[in-house]
């Protein structure tokens, strides 16, 4: 589905900002061309409703009418994108399937998936991966398998086709993450993203994503702490929790007010590694973050300390560099700190375009 091309484009589309980047590849090295970011407060007529959470479809005419002021605005030049899909629309499971090839587990994988999926199989686009790099016609074949509402998929066609582009894959954020840190064949690694909405944990096992989890407890839920804390308005706590995190500000202690928040996402994160570890026997050495609430000053310190706290082995704990790898302007030293927590995801769906 994808052709082969020398610029690609990856939109992200969150639940509250939708972000862009563009990517060209000269020489088998990869450049920045332009990238950008539309927040849906001010670009919709209502306020986080850019997903119906109820039935997971993407609201068609708010996201067509953001990205269409910001297309308009940054000028981007593919006429192909790769839309991201939020992991609470996709259904992930992982299950064994008998010793056969790629051709007939692709004619099999349907009858297995109903088992697992909970959606009428006429309605849903499957995709599957094997988990461990191969498969193999002697032994058991370990599979990721992903599912998507076909009305979904038909949504995001919609927005292309408002937008005037050609929609090249969907894809869940998860997948877009892997190939954005572009994580080796032999790794075992948890990638944290931590948006507004929702956090998801990814586990990648000798490089093949294994499990992707996600829960409804973000940065919203910190900044409503603050607006209740201090009774201010949603955008100066946006601005409080931005420019202080768990630092203190004003009369008031940051940690005070967010930790019974930041002390649960901690918890979800260290007992989904743990019984990951447990399950597949193995040790995870490091969580790669990404998303905004990963900035804030402190976070990572806190996680650090609760996250280790009852371990033998101790994990690291980092901001993810996704940029590292690709060419940028030197005039953007200043900002990727920034860049690299926010469009890692889009990255990845713009990399996409030069899959094999």
């Amino acid at each position: 589905m994808n052709k082969k091309r020398s610029i690609g484009l990856g939109i992200d589309i969150g639940t509250k900002v939708i972000k862009a980047v563009e990517i060209s590849k000269k020489n088998k090295q990869f450049f920045l061309e332009n990238y950008g970011e539309i927040d849906l407060d001010f670009a919709c007529e209502y306020f986080f409703r850019s997903f119906n959470k109820k039935d997971f479809n993407p609201d068609v005419e708010n996201i067509s009418k953001a990205l269409s002021e910001l297309l308009k605005e940054a000028k981007f030049k593919s006429n192909f994108v790769v839309f991201s899909l939020p992991d609470f629309s996709t259904f992930f499971a992982t299950f064994e399937m008998p010793p056969m090839s790629k051709k007939e587990i692709d004619s099999a994988i349907y009858f297995e998936a109903r088992k697992y999926i909970p959606l009428p199989l006429s309605d849903i686009v499957l995709d599957w991966q094997s988990m461990e790099n191969k498969i193999s016609e002697k032994d058991i074949n370990n599979v990721l398998v992903m599912a998507v509402s076909k009305n979904t998929i038909n949504n995001y066609q919609k927005i292309a086709e408002n937008i005037g582009l050609k929609l090249s894959a969907v894809e869940p954020e998860a997948i877009s993450l892997k190939r954005s840190f572009d994580i080796s064949s032999d790794e075992n690694v948890c990638l944290v993203e931590i948006g507004f909405q929702s956090t998801n944990i990814s586990l990648i096992k000798n490089g093949c994503m294994v499990m992707s989890f996600s829960f409804d407890l973000a940065g919203k839920n910190l900044t409503e702490k603050i607006v209740e804390a201090l009774e201010v308005e949603t955008s100066i706590a946006e601005k409080l929790k931005r420019k202080y995190g768990l630092t203190n500000f004003e009369n008031f202690s940051g940690l005070d007010i967010l930790e019974p928040i930041v002390s649960e996402i901690s918890e979800k994160i260290g007992r989904v590694i743990s019984e990951f570890e447990k399950k597949e026997k193995i040790v995870v050495p490091k969580i790669i973050f990404s998303g905004g609430t990963s900035l804030m000053s402190g976070f990572l310190d806190y996680l650090n300390d609760k996250i280790n706290s009852n371990r033998h082995n101790k994990i690291i704990l980092e901001l993810g560099r996704p940029f590292d790898r690709i060419n940028y302007p030197k005039e953007l030293e200043e900002r990727m700190v920034d860049i690299n927590a926010n469009y890692a995801i889009a990255l990845g769906e713009a990399l996409k375009n030069f899959d094999k």
